[in-house]
């Protein structure tokens, strides 16, 4: 695979090709020791990280600027530390005149599968630059130098960013093959209609609405229920990994869905009351479906669905699987559902005929896939929440 950081791009990175030796102290440690250095200006430059000597560095950077404060520790443990899949790999900022660690991102493995092979992938992760020193060249140079890197390790790398950080990665030469949709399902309007018709009118038309979507539940008849049993689990069961190994994997991306990625991604990096629901015929039956929930760190009324298989694998979702999803998630208080992904057209479709209505986009960027090639990466992939950083 051919890289998208062009070999222009790359060598305004490495200008000069100079090595630089440490600056221990401005990291946190007691002795200094040898950094090497890719020098981008006159006033910053890049460094390679180290997981366990800089750790404390790279949380100080977090501070203030990326989400879970109460959990930066458990984070970066877990991530960087604790990945079971390899080591994850670091590039640090430094401003050359005081020799401060100003910036980071990190890059860590993620098995995937492509075309019905398996391959790892890289993941960009936690782009992070301190306010005063935010400007487009210092970003630019870090990414580029991140991306660089990475290819020697990982067949791609790809990232899931906001809209600063996917500025950058424009910048330096990221392709963006897919796009993953935000789908959200109203289940409550008492909290919603207020924002398209503020004041009275709007507090009394979300009431009223909610109490015809409640008379309409009662009422609904026994015989347009799924039947199906559906359950709550904080635990990744067994039966949800068997789920993807049986089924449609197709020749698009997406992640591999073993017990060591559900696990991993799930259970050890942070998230707000986070469980499984599980949907089969019976009790102990083989699933038909699961979804991995989890409430908005941001939103409290919103359940995000971190990620979702089917039976019928990136072919088929189970629209009844995604009534019962609504439903649980009406009892459970929730009063709304929003999803992100990039699947066939016959999977969101099952969404949007469950009452799911798009509401933006976010970008997938890649780097280290041939240009004319890149497309392909769309074609069939089934992605969403899971390909985050955590």
């Amino acid at each position: 695979m051919r890289p998208l950081v062009s070999p222009g791009a790359i060598s305004s990175c490495t200008q000069g090709g100079r090595r630089t030796e440490s600056a221990g102290a401005a990291l946190g440690n007691p002795e200094p020791m040898e950094m090497h250095g890719v020098v981008l200006d006159d006033r910053y430059e890049t460094v390679e990280g180290r997981l366990e000597r800089d750790r404390d560095t790279v949380i100080g950077l977090w501070r203030g600027q990326i989400g879970w404060q109460d959990q930066l520790e458990r984070m970066y443990d877990v991530f960087y530390l604790g990945c079971p899949f390899g080591r994850p790999q670091l590039q640090l900022l430094r401003h050359r005149a005081s020799g401060e660690i100003v910036g980071t991102i990190g890059v860590g493995p993620r098995p995937m599968l492509w075309q019905g092979r398996e391959l790892r992938a890289g993941v960009i992760s936690h782009f992070t630059v301190l306010p005063k020193h935010r400007s487009l060249k210092p970003a630019l140079g870090l990414a580029r130098t991140m991306a660089a890197s990475s290819l020697d390790r990982f067949e791609f790398a790809y990232g899931l960013t906001n809209a600063q950080g996917g500025a950058v990665c424009r910048r330096a030469g990221f392709s963006v093959p897919a796009r993953l949709s935000r789908h959200v399902k109203v289940l409550r309007y008492r909290g919603y209609v207020p924002r398209v018709l503020p004041g009275p009118l709007g507090r009394a038309g979300g009431a009223l609405l909610d109490s015809a979507v409640a008379a309409g539940r009662k009422l609904r008849a026994p015989g347009r229920r799924s039947g199906l049993h559906v359950a709550w689990t904080d635990t990744v069961d067994p039966r949800m990994p068997a789920l993807w190994e049986q089924s449609e994997h197709g020749n698009g991306l997406s992640t591999m869905r073993t017990a060591a990625m559900l696990e991993w991604r799930f259970l050890h990096l942070p998230a707000v009351r986070r469980r499984f629901l599980l949907v089969a015929p019976a009790p102990g039956a083989p699933l038909l479906a699961w979804f991995a929930c989890e409430t908005n760190v941001r939103a409290p009324g919103f359940m995000t669905v971190t990620d979702a298989w089917f039976a019928g694998g990136v072919r088929e979702a189970d629209r009844r699987a995604i009534r019962e999803l609504c439903r649980m998630g009406y009892e459970g208080g929730y009063e709304a559902i929003e999803v992100r992904l990039a699947v066939a057209a016959s999977v969101l479709g099952a969404w949007r005929g469950e009452g799911f209505a798009a509401r933006g986009e976010q970008p997938l960027f890649i780097a280290g896939m041939d240009p004319r090639r890149a497309g392909d990466i769309g074609a069939g992939m089934y992605l969403t929440d899971i390909e985050q950083d955590g």
